[in-house]
């Protein structure tokens, strides 16, 4: 059966986005194609969108009223926290798309309440769907033992990532994937350097990559080297006859191109903030 890899940005928008949004990536799955995702996809989802989705959550237990908790995304906080500040722009957007759906009124009174009551079970029912919606593959040997969020005393979400972990060989198989695949990510590498105007993020996935290969198997290496990889380990994991479904058409469709898999996109809704 024809699989479809679901990155991290399709996974999200299928699970935690509006149904218009889930759709379109649904859409863009080849005809009977069977979804396919894979550890290291839950694991980034994890430490960046989901944590985004809890610090919003969390913050709104600290407002008295739903203005000040739009402020706060808006904040100079969130300036230097561009993907932070999206992920809680397009939860508003959800939100409201979800009562425009069901043609549901709220006062400005009720505002806040009514968000949280319905931002609490969305980030425990998105938790328990990341690891059903699709199959899920684990070549790269990411850490499979992420624990889901717990609720504190005082009503707020904690969840505690292994990701201090992550840099030491012992701690995911990324180590041995690096060594057992150092021939075609070389390529991979050798490739992405030939890309003209290569922009910042592409410059940074290269020397990560370039550091990761370099290394000593066996020897500690920078957590945030494998992170910075995250787009091109994505996808050099993905089966090899699959294809890749993913918002991101900037930097999958090259990797894509580089490794022989087929890439498909979607259309991008702007969060409107």
């Amino acid at each position: 059966m024809a699989e479809a890899f679901l990155d991290s940005t399709a996974l999200i928008e299928i699970i935690f986005r509006s149904k218009r949004t889930g759709a379109q990536v649904v859409a863009a799955i080849p005809p009977g194609a069977a979804k396919v995702t894979s550890q290291y996809v839950i694991f980034e989802i994890a430490r960046g969108f989901f944590r985004s989705l809890l610090v919003l959550y969390n913050k709104s237990l600290a407002m008295e009223q739903f203005s000040q908790l739009h402020e706060f995304a808006h904040s100079g906080q969130q300036i230097f926290k561009k993907y932070r500040r999206e992920v809680m722009l397009g939860a508003f957007d959800d939100y409201f798309s979800l009562l425009e759906g069901i043609d549901a009124k709220v006062t400005t009174g009720q505002q806040l309440a009514e968000f949280k009551g319905w931002l609490g079970p969305h980030i425990r029912r998105g938790w328990r769907k990341l690891e059903r919606e699709a199959k899920l593959i684990n070549a790269i040997g990411c850490r499979t033992d992420l624990p889901a969020p717990k609720t504190r005393g005082d009503g707020c979400y904690d969840q505690k990532l292994p990701t201090q972990e992550c840099g030491t060989p012992k701690a995911c198989g990324l180590d041995q994937y690096l060594g057992n695949q150092a021939t075609s990510l070389g390529v991979l590498l050798d490739e992405l350097c030939q890309i003209d105007d290569a922009d910042s993020e592409t410059k940074r996935r290269i020397k990560s990559l370039r550091r990761l290969l370099e290394g000593p198997r066996g020897a500690k290496f920078k957590g945030t080297d494998c992170f910075a990889c995250g787009d091109a380990l994505i996808c050099h994991e993905s089966p090899s006859d699959s294809t890749v479904i993913s918002k991101n058409k900037k930097h999958f469709e090259p990797l894509c191109e580089i490794l022989g898999r087929t890439f498909q996109g979607y259309p991008v809704r702007e969060t409107a903030g």
